[in-house]
């Protein structure tokens, strides 16, 4: 591994021309003309880089921030480790340039690979033989890129879908008398009740069954296939699992497969932090570790099965109604992984559920009734919710846009004079937050620190879904905003804002009237002329997954500032021209460095951090998310000032320790050797023996401000 790194940095150094460098499965030698065969290269995640020159005008202390700890992710591109080397390295004919430890991620999550110790240690393939690691990105590239991302319907919507149709149900009338068999009279009776003027029966003597007939003229329902005009959305990749993160079987088969898949993005965050939920219950009591995750839609396979299996007389779950209701995804992750006593707050807000979510986690936070809470959103896919968007005409026709000759990777086109609508899809995630003074003296790492988060409504409206101008209410008064002077606190004026990251739908309504609202507020709030307010669009590569949409943009603005490149619109071939007037934005068709960072070596490249970026949320209902993120440095700024330079450095090196961790673990997991999913032991609470009665345990740690879990993982008497 170290000659590959190595290698890799000295092709990489051959590159003058200041773009941004690809992401490859290879790396050449110009000078001999060989090709190196790729390997995973050894980086070891660290803080993003700081200086604290570029941060003299922060004057919030730790304990008034509210920071991003980690987020876990989970869309059409798996993880937000894969999802941003595809969002690098997409270009505009469809091939998706990926590192060979992208590609080696999403091959063991699609159960493509698989780590074995014995007959000799390494990856193996599905038949059983080994595969040389350095094989790997060559050999499993094209096939991860064409199981990702957004691409044709084959699964994921329900067992009745097939080829691009549905499942209808047809009534017609009969012309002619039917008759069938069931086993008893009380059964028989039942099919007249439904229908007594067409049907009798009567007893089979020789099999002793009844006969029941359906005379001429009655209505039976009879399925049929019926096209679909939707055939086309961003999918979780094919093959992805939840038992490789150690889900067990058992839960697979009676949690929803969203609520599953949110463990995983929660356990995705807290490991790849470095920490536990118990190493937080260590340190904060349990009934200030708060959870507001969300979702739009909620468990819809149980949905399916609570309405339209029970009608169909399948055999259905007894207790598929809980995994139905919205708020049973968060409280799986509360009551299986977490075990926290804190707020329960699970908003539903559409497409905006993520962002409203986050704000009240930072909400709880500030009004002082939790210092740590799991926030964040996810929603899935299914057949009524593709009808029902393309009824509505909000999504992109597949056959209208195959007819202008897009590829369906393409669909999803934000901001493009060919935007057709939105390409639904699955996902979402987990994002963990907590004051900056807990992040300090736990070592908590720091992905980025809250600015400005706000939801706002449209006022009168008489169209659902119909975009509004009410997050322009941010803000309000101008350059004596709230927006404005809680980013001064951080450091951060109007020219510092360097994104934004659009909620950008790709209909012909939303994009513009976002794109105004950004441009409208960047000139109330100071921002000086000429100066460009780049523009994300992050759907054009992972679809919109309604509720859990936010967490892309979220986690993609705290990769933006460790990285210093903005990703592109691969999709977007020529800007509306309607954009035209607002002067502010910029669109890119290529990532773009503009700021210092790291690169996918590991190299920091020179340069003014990227100091802060906004996103916005919208929903159906009106419902509009604000949020404005600042790069760590104003949390290390804070710290540097209030406590020294000596406790900044020390909190440093814990939390680089804490990330260096949670990396190895993650990549232990991988090969079996480590546990990822842990499920909680007997609540936290011994069994019961002389001196420990575990419902008087938790009625008195309840009412003891000074209880904390114990570092064996009990509460003690």
């Amino acid at each position: 591994m170290a000659d590959a790194e190595k290698e890799a940095a000295a092709a990489s150094s051959q590159e003058t021309d200041g773009s941004v460098a690809g992401q490859s499965t290879g790396l050449s030698d110009s000078s001999r003309g060989q090709q190196i065969k790729a390997l995973p290269t050894p980086i070891i995640t660290k803080q993003a880089s700081v200086d604290l020159n570029d941060w003299t005008n922060v004057t919030a202390k730790p304990e008034d921030e509210i920071v991003i700890v980690s987020v876990g992710e989970l869309g059409p591109w798996g993880s937000g480790r894969t999802r941003t080397q595809a969002e690098l390295g997409i270009h505009s004919d469809g091939t998706v340039d990926l590192s060979a430890g992208a590609v080696l991620e999403l091959a063991w999550n699609m159960g493509l690979l698989t780590w074995a110790d014995s007959p000799k240690p390494g990856w193996y393939d599905t038949d059983g033989n080994l595969v040389p690691e350095e094989d790997i990105a060559e050999r499993y590239h094209d096939e991860v890129v064409a199981r990702s991302g957004i691409r044709p319907f084959e699964e994921g919507m329900g067992n009745d879908y097939k080829d691009g149709a549905d499942e209808e149900e047809a009534e017609v009338f009969l012309d002619h008398d039917v008759t069938f068999s069931v086993p008893t009279r009380e059964v028989a009776a039942e099919y007249v009740k439904l229908d007594e003027a067409h049907t009798t029966i009567a007893p089979d003597e020789e099999s002793g069954e009844w006969n029941v007939t359906r005379h001429a003229g009655s209505m039976i329902r009879v399925p049929r296939r019926a096209t679909m005009t939707r055939t086309v959305g961003g999918q979780f990749p094919k093959g992805f699992d939840p038992t490789r993160w150690g889900i067990p079987a058992s839960m697979v088969g009676d949690v929803d497969k969203i609520a599953l898949w949110n463990i995983v993005t929660t356990v995705d965050a807290y490991l790849g932090a470095g920490f536990t939920p118990a190493e937080i219950l260590e340190s904060i009591h349990p009934s200030l570790v708060a959870s507001t995750q969300g979702t739009g839609f909620g468990g819809m396979m149980s949905m399916r099965k609570l309405y339209l299996d029970r009608f169909l007389n399948h055999e259905i779950p007894t207790d598929i109604l809980q995994e139905a209701l919205p708020n049973v995804v968060a409280a799986h992750v509360m009551q299986s992984y977490i075990g926290g006593y804190g707020n329960m707050i699970q908003p539903v807000s559409a497409c905006a559920t993520a962002a409203v979510s986050l704000e009240e986690g930072v909400d709880k936070i500030a009004l002082g009734k939790a210092d740590f809470v799991v926030t964040g959103a996810i929603d899935d896919i299914g057949v009524e919710s593709v009808i029902g968007f393309g009824n509505m005409n909000a999504t992109a026709n597949s056959e209208e846009m195959y007819g202008k000759g897009i590829d369906a990777r393409f669909f999803s086109r934000a901001n493009d004079r060919r935007r057709g609508g939105f390409l639904e899809s699955q996902g979402g995630g987990t994002i963990l937050v907590t004051r900056g003074d807990i992040a300090e003296k736990l070592g908590l790492p720091v992905a980025a620190v809250v600015g400005f988060i706000h939801s706002y409504a449209d006022g009168a409206h008489t169209s659902i879904p119909a975009p509004g101008l009410g997050a322009l209410a941010a803000g309000l008064g101008g350059k004596d905003s709230k927006l404005v002077h809680d980013l001064a606190k951080l450091g951060v004026s109007a020219d510092d804002i360097a994104v934004v990251s659009k909620h950008d739908t790709s209909t012909n309504a939303n994009d513009p009237n976002e794109s105004e609202l950004h441009n409208t507020l960047a000139h109330a709030i100071g921002r000086t002329d000429g100066n460009p307010l780049f523009v994300i669009s992050q759907k054009t590569l992972t679809g919109h997954a309604k509720g859990g949409a936010c967490i892309f943009q979220v986690n993609g603005l705290t990769q933006l500032f460790k990285s210093g490149v903005i990703p592109a619109n691969a999709a977007l071939d020529c800007v509306d021209p309607k954009l035209q007037r607002d002067d502010h934005m910029v669109w890119v068709r290529k990532p773009l460095r503009i700021g210092g960072g790291e690169d996918e070596f590991g190299r920091e490249t020179a340069g003014r951090p990227v100091k802060a970026g906004l996103a916005t949320s919208l929903g159906f209902g009106h419902v509009s998310g604000f949020v404005a993120l600042v790069h760590p440095g104003a949390f290390e700024a804070a710290v540097a000032k209030a406590d020294g330079e000596a406790a900044l450095e020390a909190w440093r090196e814990r939390a680089n320790a804490r990330l260096a961790a949670g990396q190895r673990h993650l990549e232990e997991g991988m090969m079996g050797r480590a546990a990822l999913y842990e499920p909680i032991d007997n609540r936290r609470f011994r069994e019961d023996h002389r001196g420990y009665d575990h419902h008087e345990v938790e009625k008195a740690m309840l009412l003891n401000p000074d209880a904390r879990l114990g570092a064996d993982g009990y509460y003690e008497a």
